[in-house]
């Protein structure tokens, strides 16, 4: 083969190699991550008495995420609870998926019991220990080589005992009986 032809298509492969890896660079530094934990804010979770911080792998702690346009998501993995720091669960950082840097999104950190569900939906039924922070902006996300973007604005909370609505049969029964108790009122007046 000519080496001026085969020089030629090394220098086309390796501009072409070039390309694409700025092209994969650019992608990834454009991508946007979020750490999920609350140390860095010093917003410890406490148990439903108020008082007693959560810890250990008893507990877990979930991000949710509302990107433009939607409603709230589970984004990664529910976290567990330090033992060794009670009411703070571990760091974890996550790519918040179709968000750039500078852009910002509305979180929430819901925490459960885990032996009441695995997760915080399968928790959050009668009798279930679980709570939820109110809705906070965070941004603006970072991206590429800096670091995450922490969760400003999460505040404490505590768990809640799920309280089982009553019925509608059981509604039903107290409005008759209701019905009933003033009608005998009325009778005696």
């Amino acid at each position: 083969m000519n080496t001026l032809f085969v020089s030629r298509l090394h220098a086309w492969n390796l501009l072409f190699s070039f390309i694409l890896g700025c092209a994969w660079a650019s992608s990834a530094l454009s991508q946007s991550y979020i750490g999920f934990d609350n140390i860095y804010v010093d917003a410890p979770i406490y148990d439903v008495d108020g008082k007693t911080l959560l810890a250990g792998p008893a507990f877990a702690a979930q991000l949710y995420v509302a990107l433009p346009g939607k409603s709230l998501e589970p984004l990664g993995s529910p976290s567990s609870f330090s033992t060794e720091r009670p009411g703070f669960f571990g760091a974890q950082t996550f790519l918040v998926p179709g968000m750039g840097a500078g852009d910002y999104i509305l979180a929430q950190v819901a925490a459960w019991r885990v032996s009441d569900g695995s997760t915080f939906e399968a928790a959050n039924r009668p009798g279930g220990h679980v709570g939820a922070s109110s809705v906070f902006s965070v941004g603006p996300l970072t991206g590429g080589l800096q670091p995450p973007t922490v969760l400003e604005g999460l505040q404490s909370f505590s768990l809640q005992v799920v309280v089982p609505e009553p019925s509608v049969f059981a509604l039903g029964l107290l409005g008759g009986l209701a019905l009933v108790l003033g009608r005998r009122r009325g009778r005696f007046r």
